[in-house]
């Protein structure tokens, strides 16, 4: 009798994954802006922790449109280093991305004038169960704060083709 249990359990698994639907994943390629600004958008928290609402910019100048921020938190990790470990939503509050959010967790600080790399580990509205990467660099920096180029590589799940039933017990296994 388990043995039948597990084949349906199977049955149910292989059928949802050939069906799509939440498994149905978009790409989104797109170069964007951080703009750090130290006095403006940022305060600290504690010691060594600062709460942050970064602008996120279409383009690196002064005339760029904002299009969203990066809020959350940023902990200075290791001080030998002056890596800062960054937790932030991506919150998209104009263009195509309007109402979506990115979770994003990484370091960042001291890196040398080198690119840099933050994960994507889930996101809501039209990037809905987002996975993937930012890679960055920082091509701006004075005393008033800095510019992150930051390049987005993520798949994601139209939030259309999410299913939602009383009678799921995972998003993409329903009966």
């Amino acid at each position: 009798m388990a043995s039948f249990y597990a084949i349906a359990l199977l049955s149910m698994l292989a059928f949802s994954i050939s069906a799509g639907h939440a498994l149905d994943c978009e790409k989104l390629q797109t170069t964007l802006y951080i703009k750090q600004r130290y006095s403006q958008d940022q305060r600290p928290v504690g010691t060594d922790t600062v709460a942050i609402n970064w602008l996120i910019n279409d383009g690196p100048d002064a005339a760029a449109n904002t299009t969203g921020h990066a809020e959350g938190l940023t902990i200075h990790a290791n001080l030998a280093k002056n890596f800062w470990v960054t937790i932030m939503d991506m919150v998209f509050e104009s263009g195509s991305l309007a109402g979506s959010t990115l979770k994003v967790m990484g370091l960042h600080g001291a890196m040398n004038g080198g690119p840099g790399q933050w994960s994507v580990m889930g996101g809501t509205g039209e990037l809905t169960m987002a996975r993937g990467i930012i890679n960055y660099k920082i091509i701006q920096e004075d005393s008033a704060g800095r510019t992150f180029e930051i390049y987005i590589y993520v798949f994601y799940t139209r939030k259309e083709t999410i299913v939602v039933s009383t009678r799921c017990f995972f998003i993409s296994w329903c009966y």
